[in-house]
């Protein structure tokens, strides 16, 4: 009898042994603990998941966006165990940032598309290219968002597949990069954007979720949910597996893909659907809220995502540009077909353009024509580099700026020294360059150079050349008025400082070489 009962004790030990290791029954005596970040909006659902996961685990879960994310990856702080971000794509990103290699246990747990919410405004909605070029539309920063480099994703899948052009998304993307809620320290959460839509109407680009949520709140606030007819990128919140320590690899693989078990109940797809969120399969959410059916976008090059995303740092970091306008005295002649001087286009055209620049951009600007020259040089300082938001006597530079431009069909006349003009504002810009701005020059001309200086034009371009500093760049982007002007010298110029060079034929070829030129002062 003792020895049976022995026996029958050993074998009931191994049985809750192995029952604990299993997780079955409630048996977890010595419970492993993992750690999990996730997304803020998410957050939740992630909680659910892990208290109905089966297994011996404790899960602690913790909200941190994908910018904190970075932030911790970089600085080598403590990694969590799991990570669910907003989208593959910001985990493939910041793996390839910090070069740790991540296993995705599970695509999607979860899903929703990133849509256009809008009040009081028309969209064109046949494209996110065009769509990116509406007048107030608002969004966060793409950089630290998926929401907010959803769009972005979107515009150049449109390119990849030829349902847009490279030149218009770089047009359109200048003109959002510009505004200033991407730049903001702490960038506008998806309801400051959507109670600044309700309240003063505009447009804000945020997920389907976020918006139903908004309505679902406010249902007299009028928000209209829409996405482009070309589709939607949708955030689809993968669950991977992100921990450095080898030895508890496969332990913490295990627990994410109890994880992983637990997205089958019907208690977690109904949470979902109740917070707005869409299912693994991106069906469209019940009784008609939402968008609806969507195409999904995807980006298929990962060159060219990368691309647009390094294109968006360059052109939402503030810019500090010296404008070199022509007022030579071909600047007086009529444009065909208008009552409007070629000085006066440019001028209403650079002077409604400044509207789009943030307050944090820094612009000067240099009459150069032989009637504005002074003091023996062939140009004159109508308006320093400052900040658009320095008080100034008019109020801010942003006024002094265009009371400047105005007075500039006051001094047309005389002939055209681009050479020295160009490579005396180059040498001005260098010389006070500031790292933490874009510098340009930006130079606007009607012709050739056709007075005599002394510089011809190779040793002009040779000159230029060795001006250009890597360490301290400073790009010179042009854009030559009409047929008149010199588009072979131009472009050297451009090419030879990394900018872009453009021709303008019309008054509103000139506002869209404008846009198009501040898309491209990092280059073509």
């Amino acid at each position: 009898m003792g020895l049976g009962l022995l026996a029958a004790v050993l074998i009931i030990g191994v049985v809750v042994a192995g029952l604990s290791r299993a997780g079955v029954g409630g048996f977890c005596i010595d419970a492993a603990e993992v750690t999990v970040a996730a997304e803020p909006d998410i957050v939740d659902h992630v909680e659910t998941l892990a208290g109905g996961a089966g297994g011996c685990y404790s899960y602690e879960v913790a909200a941190a966006s994908s910018a904190d994310m970075a932030v911790r990856f970089v600085s080598g702080q403590d990694l969590p165990d799991i990570w669910v971000p907003d989208s593959a794509v910001r985990l493939a990103q910041v793996s390839q940032d910090v070069q740790i290699p991540f296993e995705t246990v599970l695509n999607s747990i979860a899903s929703t598309p990133v849509i256009i919410a809008s009040s009081g405004i028309e969209l064109d909605l046949s494209t996110w290219t065009s769509a990116l070029a509406t007048p107030r539309l608002a969004m966060g920063d793409p950089v630290r968002s998926g929401s907010a480099d959803a769009p972005i994703l979107a515009a150049t899948s449109e390119v990849e597949t030829m349902r847009s052009t490279a030149e218009a998304l770089a047009t359109s993307m200048a003109a959002l990069a510009q505004g200033q809620a991407g730049r903001q320290d702490v960038p506008p959460t998806a309801r400051d954007l959507l109670d600044r839509v309700s309240g003063a109407g505009g447009a804000a680009i945020v997920s389907e979720q976020q918006a139903e949520l908004a309505r679902r709140d406010a249902p007299e606030s009028g928000l209209v949910l829409a996405a482009p007819r070309t589709g939607a990128v949708f955030l689809g919140y993968p669950l991977a597996v992100t921990t450095q320590d080898p030895v508890r690899r496969d332990e913490v693989t295990e627990a994410a893909e109890e994880l992983r078990a637990a997205t089958a109940s019907t208690d977690f797809a109904s949470g979902l659907a109740e917070d707005g969120f869409r299912g693994a399969d991106r069906a469209p959410l019940a009784g008609g809220a939402g968008v609806g059916e969507v195409e999904a976008l995807v980006v298929r090059d990962p060159n060219r995502l990368h691309s647009a995303l390094q294109r968006w740092r360059l052109l939402a970091t503030p810019g500090r540009s010296l404008v070199l306008v022509d007022t030579s005295g071909s600047m007086g002649f009529p444009m065909a077909g208008t009552d409007y001087t070629r000085i006066q286009a440019l001028v209403d055209t650079a002077a409604a353009g400044l509207g789009q620049f943030p307050d944090d951009a820094a612009l000067g600007v240099w009459a150069f024509g032989g009637a504005a020259g002074r003091d023996g040089n062939p140009y004159v300082e109508v308006a320093p580099i400052q900040r658009l938001e320095v008080p100034t006597a008019e109020g801010i530079h942003r006024d002094s700026l265009a009371a400047a431009l105005a007075s500039l069909p006051g001094v047309v006349g005389g002939g055209t020294d681009l050479h020295r003009t160009v490579l005396d504002a180059y040498a001005m810009v260098r010389s006070t360059y500031d790292p933490d701005m874009i510098n340009s020059i930006i130079v606007i001309s009607d012709g050739a150079n056709d007075t005599v200086s002394g510089l011809a034009g190779d040793d002009f371009l040779d000159r230029l050349r060795e001006m250009v500093d890597p360490s301290r760049p400073v790009i010179v982007v042009t854009v030559g008025l009409l047929d008149d002007a010199d588009p072979e010298t131009l472009a050297e110029i451009s090419r030879a400082t990394g900018g872009s060079s453009h021709v303008a034929r019309t008054p509103e070829e000139i506002v869209r070489v404008f846009a198009a030129a501040i898309g491209q002062r990092g280059g073509v």
